[in-house]
Formats: structure tokens, sequence, C-alpha cells
């Protein structure tokens, strides 16, 4: 099997791969699509912790509309 084919297997690259979708996701969607997608059992913590790791570049964090302080993340090209 091709690398570009298996799943990731890290936190960070589990993370990048549901927030290159171009939608935005908070962190329990995250954590819930990690869940579903991959099988990984990620907190909400380690998520946002992997978040800040992330370079700079091609990271957007939002309020999500509607809500005061629920933040929303996506990662574009």
């Amino acid at each position: 099997m091709s690398e570009v084919n298996q799943a990731p297997k890290t936190q960070k690259q589990r993370l990048v791969a549901i927030l290159s979708d171009g939608n935005w996701h908070t962190l329990f969607e995250i954590q819930s699509l990690s869940r579903s997608m991959f099988g990984a059992l990620d907190s909400e913590t380690a998520l946002s912790a992997r978040w800040r790791e992330l370079p700079t570049e091609g990271r957007e964090k939002r309020v999500r509309p509607g809500t005061n302080n629920t933040f929303e993340y996506r990662m574009v090209a």
C-alpha cells in the first residue's frame, strides 16, 4: 500500500487530514470525526495543542456564528 493511501498515524496527521477538507469544525466535531474516520480517541485538549503546533500559514480560526465563544477551525491551501 502506498503512503498516500495509508491512514494518518499521528494525532497531528489526523488533525490535518480532517481540517484540510476546507470546512469549519469545532474541537468536538474534530474529535468525533477522528474517532469515526480513524478509530482514534483524541481529546479536545490534545487536538487543541496539536493545532497550536501547526504552522500558522494556512490555519484559520474563528468564533462560530451564532455563538459567543465556540471556536471553529480549518486549514486552507
